[in-house]
């Protein structure tokens, strides 16, 4: 008998190591990859010296923020085996809806007469605050209506969500008029300007408040992911779903708390996008993000099949891409070669 617990926990031990080791590969990777990109444009533009500063690099973290926070969503989604191809064009609408509940949405019924006219009942307008909160439900909404189609359907991920990027789109293109919504300069408060300001203000936190938002979140999921039940759900239902249902675990509920976690996140990467365009709900915004966001998944060792995928990893995946980008325009590279 003490041999075989002997033998047990040794097993245990191996498996503990094994496990260990390949999320220390799987980090240690994508982080390879951004000190030689990092290097690599320090070398290029070592004669002007503008890449390797200290505004730049905050430059960096916020343009980071927005791809960060949908990523983080994505992590989620796709450890359990799903995808999202919807989050630009989720993005876009959670702009709009805020700029739209700042100025005032007129909500309306259709008429039953000859030609279907609309009857307004009343107009909603809300302070930038309430608006913004209304904004990120938008999101969990989406994500929520995505999640609850896929389970009833019984469709592939990729076919549903590639539907919903065109009719999230065209819902925000619906409800901006097809035009760019403004809103007036007194709708704003005072701290909205210095959430995503490249010099923050105090000066104590460095960083802007945007990237501090993404940090907690980061930990937030972290956490979930590695120590509650939830995370080890998520992550059995993507390894093998067969498995997991004969395991007991409620699979469509996992999947439903899944997309709609993902569609908070990116309610929440709209309200950041919102907040990067100064006040405005753009109906083209966002358009191809939901590429780097799987990218930026994939890069930090996310899996197309799901069961893997961390999050540090997704950050890190976030800043080669931001890191690219950024690199590019410093080191001068015409956009065709970008």
């Amino acid at each position: 008998m003490e041999e075989n617990a002997g033998d047990a926990n040794t097993l245990r031990r191996g498996r503990a190591f094994r496990g260990a080791l390949n999320w220390a590969w799987t980090v240690l990777g994508p982080f390879v990859g951004l000190v030689l990109v990092t290097l690599f444009f320090g070398w290029l533009t070592r004669d002007s010296g503008s890449f390797l500063t200290v505004y730049n690099w905050r430059t960096i973290a916020v343009q980071t923020v927005i791809l960060g926070t949908a990523a983080l969503g994505m992590t989620a989604i796709m450890i359990a085996g799903g995808i999202d191809l919807s989050v630009g064009s989720v993005v876009a609408l959670v702009t709009v809806t805020i700029a739209v509940l700042v100025n005032g949405a007129t909500v309306s019924l259709p008429s039953p007469t000859a030609d279907w006219s609309w009857t307004p009942l009343f107009t909603l307008k809300l302070p930038l605050a309430l608006a913004m909160t209304g904004g990120v439900l938008v999101g969990a909404v989406s994500g929520l209506a995505t999640g609850v189609v896929i389970i009833r359907l019984g469709v592939v991920p990729f076919i549903i969500t590639l539907g919903g990027l065109k009719i999230f789109r065209g819902l925000a293109k619906w409800l901006a008029g097809s035009t760019t919504v403004y809103i007036p300069a007194d709708a704003r408060s005072w701290w909205f300007g210095g959430i995503m300001a490249t010099e923050p203000t105090p000066s104590w936190l460095l960083v802007a408040p945007g990237v501090w938002i993404l940090l907690a979140l980061s930990l937030l999921l972290a956490l979930m992911l590695r120590y509650s039940l939830l995370g080890r759900y998520i992550y059995t239902v993507g390894s093998n779903e067969a498995t997991a249902r004969l395991c007991g675990i409620n699979v469509p509920l996992i999947k439903t708390v899944v997309y709609t976690l993902g569609g908070l996140a990116t309610g929440l990467a709209g309200l950041l996008q919102f907040v990067y365009l100064d006040a405005t709900g753009d109906p083209p915004a966002a358009e191809g993000l939901e590429l780097q966001v799987i990218a930026a998944v994939v890069i930090g060792g996310g899996s197309l099949s799901g069961g893997e995928g961390t999050v540090l990893g997704t950050l890190i995946g976030c800043l080669i891409i931001s890191v690219l980008n950024n690199g590019c325009v410093h080191a001068g590279i015409p956009n065709a070669a970008q």
